[in-house]
């Protein structure tokens, strides 16, 4: 539109000019310039063709600076749909990135939303642009534990989100155990360590073994709970015991939860020799092993390995074995009353 107006103005510039020259002289003249004759016309002609020469060039001008305008806007525009796929990537947690701005404007801001992630107020619901606005959806309904479709976002199953999908499939049971557990690769340590939780709890005893190193303290508790247990229940030597609570590091207070646990279904004679063989090759067992002792009742072989420790040493079980001596009878239970599940 402006160049339509710059040439009409253009053009009536050079007619008036060269009516007016015209109008003041009407001769005509021919001259030689750089070695080209130029032919005989009038001078009012001559006059405007200087005119003309020029709003060519203004034109050729104004095209050069356009075509390069359009360049850059094109590049705006790329880096424009860079970004937004940038910020897309950084909601939903994706960890390779590394798009290339091209626009000075962008390189910066890319820079920092490469090696960020956004975690928006739950209150932002939509931006107005539908990648965003889809992302944003995802985020909102993956944290409600919502059904989602979210293949179509090609994430890796290392993101934070897709874990806590597979974790909400699993708990809506899109997904069993075994599925998980069977494909280790695809679902990754935290949701096969959820879905090992469950497993443990009705599988058999070889299924289990198998994937031991998956074990947390929950898991091996629960596993260990099932030992004799009429529902679910499992058969197992101390040995084979032992061999499963190596491959995790339990402190003095966790053997004592683990007596707690086995305390609802073991024998108590092989609860009692469990913990006395792994005091002897571990000194964090042995409030564990005391604890069991007085929770049996085996009172005179609890307070005789106690006389024969320091002063200092198991504190709490020293003051409830003076309560017993004083005719105080208190469940030791009470004394270390944690959740153990």
């Amino acid at each position: 539109m402006q160049l339509k107006r710059y040439t009409i103005g253009s053009f009536i510039l050079m007619i008036l000019v060269g009516i007016a020259v015209y109008s003041i002289n009407t001769e005509s003249i021919s001259f030689d310039l750089i070695g080209i004759h130029f032919p005989n016309l009038p001078v009012a002609f001559w006059v405007v063709v200087p005119l003309a020469l020029l709003y060519l060039a203004s034109v050729l001008h104004m095209a050069v600076y356009v075509l390069v305008g359009n360049f850059k806007l094109r590049r705006l525009n790329r880096d424009y749909e860079k970004m937004l796929d940038a910020l897309r990537d950084s909601l939903l947690g994706v960890a390779e990135r590394n798009y290339a701005f091209k626009s000075d404007a962008y390189k910066v801001m890319g820079r920092l939303i490469d090696n960020s992630l956004i975690l928006p107020y739950e209150t932002l619901q939509a931006v107005g642009n539908e990648k965003l606005d889809e992302a944003l959806t995802l985020l909102t309904d993956v944290k409600a534990h919502k059904k989602v479709e979210i293949k179509k976002f090609h994430l890796a199953n290392t993101t934070s989100l897709m874990i806590q999908n597979n974790l909400n499939r699993l708990e809506r049971g899109e997904l069993t155990a075994d599925e998980v557990l069977s494909r280790p690769e695809t679902y990754g340590d935290v949701v096969c360590q959820k879905a090992f939780e469950s497993y443990v709890k009705t599988a058999s005893m070889g299924s289990v073994i198998k994937f031991k190193n998956l074990f947390s303290k929950s898991s091996l508790f629960s596993f260990l709970g099932r030992i004799n247990s009429a529902e679910n229940g499992v058969e197992m030597s101390n040995e084979e015991v032992i061999n499963l609570i190596k491959n995790l590091k339990l402190t003095s207070a966790d053997f004592i939860d683990l007596s707690i646990v086995l305390a609802k279904n073991m024998i108590p004679e092989q609860r009692i020799r469990l913990f006395e063989s792994m005091s002897e090759q571990c000194d964090d067992v042995m409030e564990a092993y005391f604890y069991t002792l007085y929770d049996l009742q085996m009172i005179d072989i609890a307070n005789e390995l106690l006389n024969n420790t320091s002063h200092d040493e198991y504190q709490i079980f020293k003051a409830y074995r003076d309560l017993k001596r004083s005719n105080k009878h208190y469940d030791i239970a009470i004394f270390f009353r944690r959740n153990c599940n």
